[in-house]
């Protein structure tokens, strides 16, 4: 059903009395702006195809690009039209800008387009200092304009840092989910006012901010049907 109703995760309270109780995100309101963040097998990838195929599922018409720097877990998109790897990221991030700024140009409606951007911070260290600088200059434009234009933004990185966004810029996240045992560096950059709540979580469990407030603890339920995952993200890639 394409009502742009997706469900992402689970309440991990409600889950330790083995009640599910999912999270709901309306994907046809105001753009998202998504920031996921944790180390290295915390599940980031794995609540990132979720959410990435239930709004191709949910989110009629909607186009997904995907810059995939790694060209790693998600290269089963290889061949898909809007499904960019290693140097090629670049080209796809310049598309989905260029279409940002004909939308500014205009009121309309719009098809949702969704960017999304695995390990952020590796792709944007692979540019000299000028580049990165235009890269953060421009991502800062779409994460504070694009988000009347039916436009969605979600990011992965294992460590946001401030230095990887141009001032203030990364504020602009209302949604932050940090998963499984994240530095308290990580957790003062993204959740600071919860630092004494926020404890070491197994792979797929976190915590999960709304505009900094009303913290709640998560699981990453891992998918069913995994085929059935890749073929919907591969239909909104491909479209």
């Amino acid at each position: 059903m394409a009502d742009g109703i997706i469900k992402p995760f689970v309440n991990e309270n409600y889950w330790q009395y083995g009640v599910t109780k999912w999270l709901e995100w309306d994907m046809k309101k105001d753009g998202y702006r998504i920031l996921i963040s944790g180390p290295s097998g915390s599940g980031k990838t794995t609540l990132a195809q979720g959410v990435l195929s239930k709004i191709s599922r949910h989110l009629s018409g909607c186009e997904i690009f995907l810059l995939d720097y790694k060209n790693v877990d998600f290269a089963y998109l290889e061949g898909a039209k809007r499904y960019f790897k290693h140097d090629g990221c670049l080209e796809g991030f310049t598309q989905f800008y260029d279409i940002f700024e004909e939308r500014l140009k205009q009121n309309a409606t719009y098809n949702w387009l969704i960017l999304y951007i695995d390990e952020y911070p590796s792709w944007l260290l692979s540019f000299p200092a000028k580049e990165q600088k235009e890269i953060m200059s421009k991502m800062a434009r779409l994460l504070n304009l694009s988000r009347a234009k039916q436009i969605h933004i979600i990011v992965s990185a294992q460590k946001p840092l401030a230095e990887f966004f141009s001032v203030g810029s990364r504020e602009s996240f209302s949604f932050k989910v940090l998963l499984q045992s994240p530095s308290k560096e990580t957790i003062n950059m993204l959740m600071p006012n919860y630092k004494d709540e926020i404890v070491t979580c197994p792979t797929g469990v976190g915590y999960y901010t709304v505009n900094d407030a009303s913290l709640t603890k998560i699981r990453v339920p891992f998918p069913h049907n995994v085929k059935a995952m890749h073929d919907d993200l591969w239909s909104a890639v491909n479209r």
